[in-house]
């Protein structure tokens, strides 16, 4: 009823709803790496362990966004690459 919501504070509703995930604006769609990341997966790999493999192999370098973005997505499609090559023998 309306008392029981009211006697539920305000701070209480507003986690509620936001806990609800409900929104006006649209889903965001994930980017490219996010989606090799749940292909590799969703076939058995650790995506999170490659990349780290890849950053502690390369060391301190400076690259720019984009070349990060880049580079993670040319390792991660290698990887998901020798995934399904290594199930089709």
């Amino acid at each position: 009823t309306y008392e029981d919501v009211q006697s539920l504070g305000i701070e209480t509703l507003r986690n509620l709803y936001a806990s609800a995930g409900l929104a006006i604006r649209p889903k965001t769609q994930a980017n490219r790496i996010e989606q090799l990341k749940e292909i590799i997966r969703a076939w058995g790999g650790n995506p999170e362990e490659i990349l780290s493999k890849d950053a502690l192999f390369r060391g301190n370098i400076t690259e720019t966004q984009d070349q990060t973005q880049n580079r993670q997505l040319s390792i991660l499609a290698e990887n998901l690459r020798q995934i399904i090559r290594e199930e089709a023998t």
